[in-house]
């Protein structure tokens, strides 16, 4: 794996600056033979720098920079839903910076006939926050995919079918939507199977408090002005931001790393319209305060036959020419209005469920969407965020968020996601 260190240093601070570069193209990798691997190699790579960290503290805290809605648990919407629930729930698996497919809710595998079919054993004890075991058949229920299918032919076994041989363990169970999760009678928050807890009872308009057994916490605090630096000034542990004013400010604290993480997001503009697409996208990437490059890359929309998704007829003409973003992201809102400047339209702000509908319902010219560069499965996430009508994709531009640690008090590691939480 390529690293770059960058040095940063305000006046006198030295921000180490760690570039995950092959994150971008992850490859995926099985354990020694092919299959059994229990974390057979180690995950230093991933590691972020955090300097000399001994014990971890028995209290870690987290800013915040959206805002976070249990009632989209486990499919995150924003970076502060993304680690949040990336400390709450687990997935089967979860996949490195690297590419390699590590335990999480199973913890060992087997392949079989020549890699058609993967046996997952459940880790022993894995249970839900309230005590119930964690049965495969939670894991597979009203679960599937293009392409394989999973069951549960034991209590403590999942089998993952394919038409083709898979050489390497697949990463589709590292799929982050297919975290383990039931509801809760009594609180917002879905029941998970993470080492950390989370209710309502825990949960304030300014902060989230999430608990383990042995009495770890990690609070998870919002800015209560809106200024992210008064998290930075009041002295969180990590915080992950795209605002690259922000993570200026950062390199001048001392005690801090600043981490660039591994290019994540791709922003594209879609439209029914044929023709609508047709501008320069050149210095788009100017026009944004996220850490930004032109879009970079083969990309897993570009190309969805083998998805078999079923393709609506077009969507009526737009009644006006007015392009849609998801009003909680800064970054969409900036492209949204460049473009709009472009091509003589009207930039419009939309709550994020509802952003969503809209997209789905296809009425309007054009929408800038955020999708990931990298995803476990294709299909599904297309299926999550890609409209079923004819359109027309143009990528705009690639962010990465950066991490700003607090050192000698956690160690924190990187997903292939770019997701950064707690190591193991």
């Amino acid at each position: 794996m390529y690293r770059s260190f960058m040095l940063a240093h305000g006046k006198t601070l030295i921000a180490v600056l760690l570039v995950l570069t092959a994150c971008a193209h992850p490859r995926i990798g099985a354990g020694p033979g092919g299959g059994g691997e229990t974390r057979a190699t180690p995950e230093e790579s991933c590691l972020l720098s955090t300097g000399a960290v001994t014990t971890r503290s028995r209290t870690i805290t987290i800013g915040l920079s959206d805002a976070v809605d249990p009632r989209h648990a486990p499919f995150a919407r924003n970076d502060a839903e993304r680690i949040v629930f990336r400390h709450l729930y687990d997935s089967p698996v979860r996949i490195d910076c690297d590419g390699q497919v590590r335990p999480a809710l199973v913890d060992r595998w087997e392949k079989d006939d020549g890699g058609r079919r993967w046996t997952f054993h459940l880790r022993e004890g894995a249970q839900f926050w309230d005590g119930a075991p964690v049965t495969a058949q939670d894991i597979v229920f009203g679960k599937g995919g293009v392409g394989y299918t999973l069951a549960a032919p034991e209590k403590s076994v999942v089998a993952l079918s394919f038409a083709k041989e898979k050489d390497d363990v697949p990463a589709l169970l590292g799929d982050p939507n297919l975290a383990v999760t039931k509801p809760a009678p009594d609180s917002s928050w879905p029941i998970g199977t993470g080492a950390y807890w989370a209710t309502s009872a825990t949960t304030t308009a300014q902060e989230i408090r999430a608990h383990t057994p042995r009495g770890d916490t990690l609070v998870f605090k919002f800015a209560a002005s809106g200024d992210a630096r008064d998290l930075l000034d009041a002295g969180v542990d990590l915080l992950i931001t795209r605002d690259r004013a922000l993570r200026d400010y950062a390199a001048t604290l001392q005690n801090h790393t600043v981490v660039a993480l591994p290019w994540d997001r791709t922003y594209v503009f879609v439209t029914a319209d044929a023709g609508g697409s047709r501008f320069d996208t050149g210095g788009l990437e100017q026009a944004v305060r996220a850490e930004a490059r032109r879009a970079e890359g083969d990309s897993w929309w570009r190309d969805l036959r083998a998805c078999g998704m079923a393709r609506d007829t077009a969507p009526p003409a737009p009644a006006s020419r007015r392009i849609l973003y998801s009003r909680g992201d800064q970054t969409a809102r900036e492209l949204a209005g460049r473009l709009a400047a472009l091509t003589h339209a009207v930039a419009t702000g939309r709550a994020p469920d509802d952003f969503t509908a809209a997209l789905a319902g296809g009425k309007d010219w054009g929408y800038v969407v955020a999708l990931p560069r990298v995803t476990a499965d294709a299909c599904r996430s297309a299926k999550d965020l890609v409209p079923t009508w004819p359109a027309s994709f143009t990528a705009l531009v690639d962010t990465r968020p950066t991490a700003i640690v607090r050192r000698d008090v956690a160690r924190w590691t990187v997903d292939q996601d770019g997701t950064v939480h707690l190591a193991p």
